[in-house]
């Protein structure tokens, strides 16, 4: 029976009116509310194809650490158990240094990997003037700078170390840790960050703020590719790759993490870093086609 039917000959200030009316609107709401549930059960569904699940997951020892990764994803660093511990592209262990055994003072802070994974370099305390150059096979050296070392990072081929320092002192070394070369910037600033362009002879000094960005104030970029164009960004509510037209090309599902995200340069593995007290664990995604170039 319509509603306008079943209120005739009901006065309007009656108890009875206005428990039908409460009826009417009530039973309304609940058949939109259903509606509104199945149109959002679709929306998740039609976006399934782009979310990424973990390729694998690695819970650190208490204490444990992530330190770095690889930029093309092929091996991940970690500090735990008094060593720092080379991954491979899967979460397994390829080879550790165990620092502990050659000094209690050895806190790993700056710390880089070449391009064959096959060696690392590693920065102390702010009171520590020493870099550790250690290689795969067992072979370690202790490198003097001048300054505290605030940045390391390998050249291209990984056989060349960038040492950068607090006083805006630059340093390069072979993989024997002789001196090559050094420069002093034109300014006494720290040197934060370190990247060796493509043609491995130009260095460039990074921006970890990564300011002059413009998004939404709770999201950060993580990286971006120019040719096409890319982006990861993360936010409170998502980690996703976005093309130039604002389109999801991959997703990662919401849930609690810090700003702790790192994509490989070729887009194609992205660790993302959860931290609950003392408890780590990294996961690791496999990304594909469209959002790698």
């Amino acid at each position: 029976m319509p509603a306008t039917e079943a209120l005739q000959g009901i006065r309007p200030d009656s108890r009875e009116f206005r428990w039908q009316i409460n009826c009417c609107v009530e039973g309304m709401a609940k058949a939109l509310s259903v509606v509104l549930v199945f149109l959002l059960a679709f929306a998740s569904t039609a976006g399934a194809q782009d979310v990424l699940t973990p390729a694998w997951t690695k819970t650190l020892a208490k204490g444990g650490r992530f330190l770095a990764a690889h930029e093309l994803g092929r091996c991940i660093l970690v500090d735990q158990n008094g060593a720092i511990e080379v991954l491979d592209e899967t979460g397994a262990l390829a080879w550790r240094w165990n620092y502990r055994k050659v000094s209690r003072l050895i806190y790993p802070q700056e710390t880089a990997v070449s391009a064959d994974c096959d060696a690392i370099a590693t920065t102390g305390s702010a009171t520590y003037k020493y870099t550790w150059l250690v290689e795969k096979g067992g072979k370690s050296v202790m490198i003097g700078s001048m300054g505290t070392p605030s940045a390391v990072q390998f050249d291209r081929t990984g056989q060349r170390l960038l040492i950068g320092t607090f006083t805006g002192m630059l340093q390069m070394h072979d993989r024997a840790g002789y001196l090559l070369l050094t420069r002093a910037v034109r300014a006494p600033v720290t040197i934060e960050g370190l990247a060796v362009m493509n043609d491995n002879g130009r260095v460039a000094f990074q921006d970890r703020d990564s300011g002059g960005v413009e998004m939404q104030y709770d999201a950060w970029l993580l990286a971006s590719s120019a040719d096409p164009k890319r982006q990861w960004l993360a936010s409170s509510e998502r980690i996703a790759c976005f093309d130039e037209q604002g389109r999801v090309l991959a997703e990662i599902p919401s849930q609690t993490f810090y700003r702790e995200v790192v994509v490989s340069r070729d887009f194609g593995q992205v660790v993302r870093i959860d931290r609950d007290g003392n408890t780590t664990r990294l996961f690791g995604y496999t990304v594909t086609a469209p959002c790698k170039p």
